[in-house]
């Protein structure tokens, strides 16, 4: 089969021939249809990630049909179009990973830059109906860390005001139809005025840039209230402004650092405001199972910026490196 690995840090992916995967026992092989990337993959690729093992086929979303099945497997799984689940091993404690067993799919372990993949048969689940192939692929990873930010960390309630930064990535933008979908009123950041444009298009009532002097303000303004919860990716410079945006006795849950070290915390403003400060990583199996559910009860479909043949691995993860994208880059396996 095709698969995309990385065998060296800093070069570019490269698509090659590799064995076709054997079911594990108790597992299943399934026939990927489509793939999509996130962050995690450009971090690899630049040797920004821990324990580094290359070789290796990056990844961690897909979606496709399940192929064949190990012996004692209930064989009514062939056929069936599944979704796969990101991540494994969370481990007995709902509230955090266990660093020891916690597992996200796509180095050290086989990904879903490929043809297609053996897993076991619990790392698979139902694909919602209603979505389409890329459509289907850009929902693990992204929908289960925005429904762990927005639902179990974030405490989301309808009729809030949820600011949701870096509104072009592929978590930011799923974050945003589920907590409109949950009730809420949303507003957004980014340093592209076209991307903001997109987001007022999509129902945000503020969109502002973050590249200018004071913005945490005049986002309020629009909106006439401060957020109760704001969820970040970004960190960096303008953290300091999310906790003088953040409403009295409200949150930040903050899922990643794209612009690195959080500065100039101020330390008064936490206390004396009551907020919380939360971070989430990805989610454990039953979140997965509910943000599926909400899904397709509510016939969510997440954003799918631009898909790109197996082939041109290379040129969807630049797209993604240079921060063009408005939603998730997905691979289309079959091409």
């Amino acid at each position: 089969m095709r698969a995309v690995r990385l065998h060296k840090i800093g070069e570019q992916l490269q698509v090659e021939q590799v064995p076709d995967p054997v079911a594990p026992p108790g597992g299943a092989v399934v026939r990927l249809h489509a793939a999509a990337l996130n962050h995690r993959d450009e971090f690899i690729r630049q040797g920004l990630y821990a324990k580094l093992q290359l070789p290796s086929v990056l990844g961690s979303d897909g979606a496709g049909v399940v192929e064949s099945v190990a012996p004692a497997v209930d064989r009514s799984w062939v056929g069936r179009k599944v979704v796969v689940i990101p991540c494994k091993g969370w481990g007995p404690d709902p509230r955090a990973q266990d660093p020891k067993t916690f597992l996200i799919l796509g180095m050290p372990e086989q990904g879903t830059f490929a043809e297609k993949i053996a897993l076991p048969i619990d790392r698979l689940a139902p694909m919602p109906e209603h979505l389409s192939w890329p459509e289907a692929a850009a929902l693990p990873l992204a929908g289960l860390t925005a429904w762990r930010a927005l639902v179990t960390r974030g405490e989301l309630k309808s009729g809030d005001h949820v600011l949701i930064t870096g509104i072009g990535g592929g978590v930011a933008a799923v974050a945003m139809i589920f907590a409109q979908a949950l009730g809420a009123r949303v507003s957004v950041t980014s340093g592209s005025e076209e991307k903001l444009a997109r987001a007022r298009s999509m129902g945000a009532i503020a969109a502002v840039s973050y590249k200018q002097k004071g913005w945490e303000k005049e986002l309020i303004q629009q909106v006439g209230r401060p957020p109760a919860l704001i969820v970040d990716s970004a960190g960096g410079p303008d953290f300091a402004a999310l906790v003088s945006a953040v409403a009295p006795g409200g949150r930040i849950v903050s899922y990643g650092a794209t612009r690195g070290p959080a500065e100039k915390l101020e330390v008064v403003r936490l206390f004396f405001k009551q907020f919380d400060i939360r971070g989430t990583t990805m989610g454990t199996d039953d979140e997965f199972r509910a943000m599926l559910q909400f899904v397709a009860r509510e016939r969510i479909r997440p954003l799918v910026d631009q898909v790109f043949p197996l082939s041109q691995a290379p040129d969807a993860l630049r797209r993604m490196a240079q921060s063009e994208q408005m939603g998730k880059i997905v691979l289309d396996c079959l091409a």
